[in-house]
């Protein structure tokens, strides 16, 4: 899997990432010049593959790694690399990463410097935390955790502190995007039978779905993500990549294939 840049319709395909891995979950720079993203092309010791947080130019060239395995000793003494790292997330101001990590065990979530050095851990929970997603501001991040027995999307502020279940369904809720005015969140979730994209105001109330279960032909959609001006909402659906009005109109499928393709992200505007 390889991460690819194209315009809004869908045109102008670039390949960005060719390794034999796993590569996902990019994230562009505010200053639009660098992607942060995840893969597992180098295996740990025990030859299992995990994920590891790296770094490349826009344009893919000059990839460098940012977090490392912790080494930790097995039973016998050995030294085998436990940690994965992974969900980067770049500041609004560009001066931070945020990602999860299990180099604590459980996963947390943990910032850093662009350049892999100054890590902080944020939370501190028996329970998994992922996903971290920032306000347009900084001064928050939302972040999926099963605290409470299932995936629910919390907000904490940007040092880890008073972390919020904003969710509170029985369902699964999974991947926050803030809207550019940081009113809103979008999400996905399988409150109503199979996976849809759905809005809420930012401190969790009036929760409405956007993509339909039960009437789309290809019904489980979800990992949706904000545009730059406010207007749109891009996300996946059944292996290809579609954009809606931020309420849920005019739906426009903009990838199709026989390859699966998915976690979409819009290049910032600056």
């Amino acid at each position: 899997m390889d991460i690819y840049a194209m315009d809004v319709n869908g045109k102008n395909l670039q390949l960005l990432t060719t390794s034999f891995a796993f590569d996902t979950w990019g994230a562009w720079s505010p200053d639009t010049f660098k992607i942060v993203f995840q893969s597992d092309r180098i295996p740990d010791t025990t030859f299992t593959a995990r994920f590891q947080i790296y770094v490349m130019n826009s344009d893919g060239s000059n990839v460098g790694q940012l977090t490392f395995p912790d080494p930790a000793r097995d039973s016998t003494g050995h030294v085998k690399d436990t940690t994965s790292n992974y969900h980067p997330a770049w500041s609004p101001n560009g001066t931070k990463i945020a990602f999860g990590s299990t180099r604590d065990t459980n996963p947390e979530i943990f910032v850093m410097d662009p350049n892999g050095s100054n890590i902080v851990r944020l939370t501190n929970n028996p329970a998994a935390d992922a996903q971290p997603a920032w306000s347009p501001d900084g001064t928050k991040i939302a972040f999926v955790s099963d605290r409470d027995g299932n995936a629910e999307i919390y907000v904490m502020n940007a040092d880890g502190s008073l972390p919020v279940n904003i969710t509170h369904d029985p369902g699964s809720d999974f991947a926050p995007s803030w809207s550019p005015d940081g009113t809103k969140i979008a999400f996905q979730s399988d409150r109503q039978t199979n996976y849809a994209v759905w809005v809420m105001n930012a401190d969790g109330s009036n929760p409405v779905r956007l993509t339909n279960p039960t009437t789309d032909p290809n019904p489980a959609a979800g990992v949706p993500s904000w545009s730059p001006d406010g207007t749109r909402i891009a996300y996946e659906q059944a292996g290809d990549l579609w954009v809606m009005n931020v309420d849920g109109s005019r739906k426009i499928q903009i990838t199709s294939g026989f390859w699966s393709d998915g976690l979409p992200r819009w290049r910032p505007i600056l």
